[in-house]
C-alpha cells in the first residue's frame, strides 16, 4: 500500500501519489539562475532514469523536504545519516513516522543542536513546537522521536576540525566550510567522515545518506566513491546551483554527479538544487 505523507506545510495527509505530481510538476520547471547564469540539475542528469509521479513522496516542508521512493525500503534495521538540520528537521521527523527506520542527525551548528533540544523537550511534553520558526507546527509522536539521534559534528572528507561560516542574512542558519557565501564570522567545530561515524556508532552500513552541507557535498562525494561507502539511497542539494563560488561551478556539478552514475547510482528525481539518487549495482 502507498504511504500516506503529511503535508507540514498545510497539516492536511495527503496520498503519496498526487503530492508527488504535484511537486514533480513544479520541479521540472524549476531553474535556478545564478550571476554567472542559469544553472539547473536537469542539465546534468539522466530524465529517463526518474522515477513516475505516483513512484515517489516528498517528506517534509517545502524548504526542508526530500523526494524518495514511496517504496524506499527502510526497515527497522536501517541506519540513515541526516547531515544537515539546521531549524528545519521535518523530514527527519517524517522519516521516522512514515518508516520504521533510526536516523541521525548530522550538524555541528549551535543553533541546529538548540532547536533539536527544544523540540525533543516539546515532544516529551507533547506540546507544539514551529519549524523554523515559523507558524507550521512538527508533526511526531515521542515513541517514533526516539528514533531520532543528533551528533553535533560535522560531515566532511576528513576528520578534522573546520571553520564554519555563518551566513549573510543572519536569520539564517546555515554554515559553510567552504565559506559559500563569503562572510568573515564563523565558528569552529569537529568534523568527520561518514566511514569515521559508521565505525564509531558501530554501523556496518547506511541505508540513506542526506547531504545539505553548504558546498561541502563534493568533498564527501569523492570519499564515499574511494572508500566505497555509498548507501542505497543518496540524497544530495548542490548548493551552488543557487550560490555558484565561480563560472565552474557548473562543471563541478556536472563531474561529480558522473562520479556518482559511475558508480551505479542512478538519479530518480531532482527538486531545484537536490537530487534523490537510487544504488541499482555497485558496492
Amino acid at each position: 500500500m502507498p504511504i500516506r505523507v503529511r503535508s507540514f506545510l498545510t497539516g492536511l495527509t495527503a496520498s503519496a501519489a498526487p503530492a508527488a505530481a504535484f511537486f514533480y510538476e513544479r520541479i521540472r520547471r524549476n531553474v535556478h539562475r545564478s550571476p554567472t547564469g542559469p544553472i539547473s540539475l536537469l542539465d546534468y542528469v539522466d530524465r529517463a532514469a526518474f522515477f513516475a509521479p505516483h513512484q515517489l513522496a516528498r517528506l517534509g516542508t517545502d524548504y526542508g523536504g526530500w523526494l524518495i521512493p514511496v517504496e524506499a525500503g527502510l526497515t527497522a534495521d536501517t541506519v540513515c545519516y541526516c547531515a544537515g538540520a539546521g531549524e528545519d528537521i521535518s523530514f527527519e521527523c517524517a522519516l521516522v513516522e512514515h518508516y520504521p527506520c533510526s536516523v541521525w542527525i548530522i550538524d555541528p551548528t549551535p543553533r541546529a543542536l538548540e532547536h533539536f533540544k527544544l523540540l525533543s523537550e516539546a515532544v516529551s511534553a507533547e506540546r507544539p513546537f514551529p519549524i523554523n520558526n515559523g507558524r507550521e507546527n512538527y508533526s511526531i509522536a515521542p515513541r517514533a522521536f526516539q528514533r531520532l539521534h543528533y551528533l553535533p559534528v560535522g560531515l566532511a572528507d576528513r576528520d578534522t576540525k573546520l571553520k564554519f561560516y555563518l551566513p549573510r542574512n543572519p536569520a539564517h542558519v546555515s554554515a559553510s566550510a567552504i565559506n559559500l557565501q563569503q562572510t568573515e564570522a564563523y565558528f569552529r567545530a569537529s568534523c568527520e567522515r561518514v566511514s569515521t561515524i559508521m565505525r564509531s556508532q558501530e554501523h556496518s552500513e547506511i541505508g540513506l545518506l542526506k547531504m545539505n552541507i553548504e558546498g561541502s557535498e563534493y568533498g564527501v562525494i569523492r570519499d564515499l566513491v574511494a572508500t566505497r561507502m555509498l548507501p542505497r539511497l543518496l540524497l544530495v542539494e548542490f548548493d551552488e546551483a543557487h550560490t555558484p563560488i565561480d563560472a565552474g561551478a557548473g562543471g563541478r556539478i556536472r563531474r561529480h554527479i558522473e562520479m556518482l552514475v559511475s558508480t551505479g547510482m542512478r538519479c530518480i528525481a531532482v527538486e531545484g538544487p537536490k537530487a534523490s539518487f537510487l544504488r541499482y549495482f555497485g558496492p
